[in-house]
C-alpha cells in the first residue's frame, strides 16, 4: 500500500511543538503565546480530518491498531490501557493519519465510563455516562469524552499557585487533550498576563 499523503497539519504541530518548548526555556511569553496559537489551529484542523464521516471505531488490539490506513476517531478499550492509546496516537500521527485517540477502562461500580488520557509525564481520569450501546459508541459521545477530559484539567487548575505554575500545568496537561480549545485559550491568557506583567 503506498505511504498516505502527509496532512498539512502534521508539520505545522511539530514546528509549534517545538516553537513552545524553546520559548517556555527562555521565558518568551509573547512568542509562547503565539506557539500555542499556532498548535491549537493545526491541531483543529487534525480535529476537522478525523470526522471523516465515519463512526467511532475500536481498537481492543496493538494488531488492529497495525491495520488503521485512514483518519477518524478511535476508543481503545481493555485489555488495552492508557500507554497502549499514547503509543497509537502517536504512530498514527508519525505515519500522517489525521486520528483522535481516547481510552476508556473497565466500567465502575457505579456504572460510569472512566476515560482516560496521558499529558507530559501526567496522567488525566475522568468518568462519564457510558455510551448507550458500548459496542458503537456515537461520534457525540466521543466528543462529549473529549471535552470532559480538558474542562477536568481546566477544574484542577490551583489559582492559588504563582501563574507561572498555573502555565506549566497547562503545557504538560495539554496532550491529554489535544483537540480542547479552551486549554490554549487559557494557556494563552496566562502568557500574555506575564508578558505584560514583564515589561
Amino acid at each position: 500500500m503506498p505511504r498516505k499523503k502527509v496532512d498539512p497539519w502534521f508539520k505545522k504541530e511539530i514546528a509549534s511543538v517545538g516553537l513552545i518548548e524553546q520559548s517556555r526555556s527562555s521565558e518568551n511569553w509573547s512568542a509562547l503565546a503565539g506557539a500555542l496559537k499556532d498548535l491549537c489551529a493545526s491541531r483543529q484542523s487534525m480535529r476537522e480530518a478525523a470526522k471523516n464521516g465515519k463512526r467511532v471505531q475500536i481498537i481492543d488490539s496493538i494488531e488492529s491498531s497495525d491495520e488503521i490506513h485512514e483518519n477518524g476517531r478511535y476508543l481503545v478499550r481493555p485489555p488495552l490501557v492508557g500507554r497502549d492509546a499514547g503509543i497509537i496516537g502517536n504512530a498514527l500521527r508519525a505515519n500522517g493519519i489525521s486520528a483522535i485517540v481516547v481510552c476508556r477502562e473497565p466500567s465502575t461500580s457505579l456504572g460510569y465510563c472512566p476515560i482516560v488520557a496521558l499529558g507530559s509525564g501526567v496522567m488525566v481520569r475522568v468518568q462519564i455516562e457510558e455510551p448507550a450501546n458500548p459496542e458503537k459508541p456515537t461520534c457525540s459521545w466521543f466528543d462529549h469524552a473529549i471535552d470532559e477530559l480538558g474542562n477536568h484539567i481546566l477544574s484542577k487548575i490551583n489559582p492559588e499557585s504563582k501563574l507561572i505554575r498555573q502555565l506549566d500545568y497547562l503545557l504538560v496537561h495539554i496532550p491529554a487533550a489535544p483537540t480542547h480549545t479552551g486549554l490554549y485559550k487559557t494557556a494563552i491568557r496566562f502568557c500574555l498576563t506575564l508578558q505584560a506583567q514583564s515589561v
